[in-house]
């Protein structure tokens, strides 16, 4: 009697055992997973690129801007994109990493030249950086609404410690954007009137 007793319990504990042992497994697999998955993107986003950790002073600071292509207007024409050339000017290489990160600043300035909006968005820089005397193209979004009979102000800032322009670098204007019909529909124009034109889709 006590043998048949004490087998079903046995089997039971057995049992029982096993599945915890499936539980603790499956709990724990996520976490290799899921910590190995940032690893590729950290290293695709910003390969061997030393944030920044200093601030900048003048003699360090230089910059030249460029509109790469006219701007154009995306996601169903509520956004408007520009692609804007910066040329690190300066003596040090730049990025957007670090305690004080550089990044593209657009400004909107209303049509009597004052300042609307100094921190309307903020752009990073490639991930790559920018090294000393070299040159890229940075993509700003704005929402179109927003930007109507404004003129978008492109600069570089060091976060925390900076602006550009307070080292005596001129900022880069586009504008104003208006309102206009095009085919009948209202649209945004650029700073020659003409609607601007949608942009491509790959």
């Amino acid at each position: 009697m006590s043998h048949t007793c004490h087998a079903p319990l046995l089997r039971y504990a057995a049992v029982a055992l096993t599945a915890a042992m499936a539980i603790t497994g499956c709990s724990e697999s996520p976490g290799p997973e899921q910590a190995a998955q940032p690893a590729p993107a950290v290293t695709e986003t910003a390969p061997n690129v030393p944030g920044m950790t200093e601030a900048l002073t003048q003699p360090q600071v230089g910059a030249e801007y460029s509109i790469v292509a006219a701007p154009v207007l995306a996601q169903d024409g509520t956004v408007v994109r520009t692609v804007i050339g910066v040329k690190n000017a300066g003596t040090v290489a730049i990025n957007s990493n670090g305690k004080f990160p550089v990044n593209l600043a657009v400004s909107l300035v209303d049509d009597t030249g004052t300042m609307v909006s100094k921190d309307f968005v903020r752009v990073g820089l490639p991930a790559e950086g920018i090294a000393a005397g070299a040159s890229a193209e940075v993509v700003a979004d704005v929402l179109a609404k927003e930007v109507l009979g404004k003129t978008l102000r492109f600069g570089l800032v060091q976060e925390g410690v900076a602006w550009y322009t307070d080292f005596n670098v001129a900022p880069l204007d586009y504008g104003p954007l208006t309102t206009c019909e095009d085919q009948g529909k209202q649209t945004v124009c650029g700073k020659d009137g003409k609607p601007l034109t949608a942009a491509a889709t790959n």
